[in-house]
């Protein structure tokens, strides 16, 4: 029997771009809606990124309101589950690396031109003084390509939308086909642990874990992490399928000594299984990690069994996640919230000083699970 096909509600309370065409065909915004009332996009606590809202004010006012309004309401079509389905952490990389860079040029542009830029002048002339500016900022090859395809994304379902002329094939196609070439050969890969650095983090990680077999241990930041960093050491999957691992992660497996440890990916829509020893009553030690013990599924359903209580409590965006905690600072002091990227990183440099990991030119060690991932 065939698979039924599932059509997405669309919401019909979406901010709309208010706009007219002139006597060339050109969009125009009607100027009475611009600003907003509202010139502040929130992206909720969920996102895996550093920031959680981005200010549209500052670009107002400054001869490019045009495509501010437009861009800033493509965003909220994004949030909104529009124009593809995007993934709020997605959406809100978008506004950290990419869009303010190419709103900041626009300002720029439409200062050396004298004269209010607006939507017809986004064309394949603009793209390539974008690109050209980007160069001249001095940053990476490859940071520049990043920002450079998270602005494309915003203004190509602008596009799409018939918002302005897009060109898609061509000489004169509105983004050109290839504005980074060989890119890929100027990454440089995480580089796995040496045998010495390896087996000092996993004695540090056994000693920043052992509270965790305590009763009444207060669940923080600072237990979290260590674990989460046992899994990704053990299994080498990514952060952000580690980070929302479910409480139904453990499935059975053929075996009797073994588990299926399952993780969404959210790139991918699917998930992925790693198969991990089941809890035993004689514990067996790896050979070359000798000091972390091997139970991944013992650790989790222990990490489950304590962050339990949190999980009536915790907002909506995070239920039913295992790596959840009460803020002991900041405004969400008291609440429940779920471990994210950010604080899994300064927790892991915390680890790294308190244990003086160092690696071979005596620095402090760089942990990060694509390191682990790679080791």
């Amino acid at each position: 029997m065939g698979k039924r096909k599932v059509f997405d509600k669309t919401d019909l309370s979406i901010p709309q771009i208010e706009h007219s065409h002139d006597a060339l065909g050109n969009v125009v915004i009607l100027p009475e809606v611009i600003p907003p009332t509202n010139t502040t996009v929130e992206f909720g606590r969920i996102t895996t990124a550093n920031s959680r809202r981005i200010h549209f004010a500052r670009w107002y006012g400054a001869g490019i309101d045009s495509i501010t309004y437009a861009c800033q309401r493509q965003i909220e079509r994004f949030l909104a589950g529009q124009d593809g389905g995007i993934e709020v952490s997605t959406v809100a990389s978008y506004c950290v690396n990419g869009l303010p860079q190419f709103l900041d040029y626009a300002l720029l542009r439409a200062t050396a031109f004298g004269r209010v830029l607006s939507l017809a002048d986004v064309n394949r002339d603009f793209i390539d003084g974008y690109l050209s500016h980007l160069a001249g900022t001095g940053v990476a090859t490859i940071s520049q390509k990043s920002r450079y395809s998270h602005a494309k994304a915003v203004l190509l379902a602008l596009g799409r939308r018939g918002l302005f002329s897009l060109v898609t094939n061509g000489d004169a196609a509105t983004f050109p086909r290839n504005p980074f070439p060989n890119c890929s050969r100027k990454i440089k890969g995480e580089t796995s642990l040496s045998r010495r650095e390896r087996q000092a983090l996993t004695l540090a990680l056994r000693q920043a874990i052992k509270p965790i077999w305590v009763d009444d241990t207060p669940v923080t930041v600072e237990l979290l992490a260590p674990a989460l960093l046992v899994v990704a050491l053990h299994t080498g999957r990514n952060t952000s399928p580690l980070l929302e691992m479910g409480r139904d992660c453990l499935r059975r497996h053929p075996k009797d000594d073994t588990e299926f440890l399952v993780l969404w990916k959210r790139r991918g829509y699917s998930s992925n299984k790693v198969a991990v020893r089941a809890e035993s009553k004689v514990e067996r030690l790896m050979e070359s990690t000798p000091t972390v013990r091997t139970n991944v599924a013992r650790l989790v359903r222990r990490v489950m069994a304590l962050t339990e209580p949190l999980d009536a409590e915790a907002p909506a965006e995070f239920k039913g996640r295992i790596w959840l905690y009460r803020a002991r600072a900041n405004r969400l002091a008291g609440q429940v919230t779920a471990l994210t990227p950010s604080m899994l990183s300064r927790a892991t440099e915390c680890l790294v000083a308190k244990h003086g990991l160092t690696d071979s030119d005596g620095k402090p060690l760089r942990i990060n699970v694509s390191r682990l991932r790679k080791t």
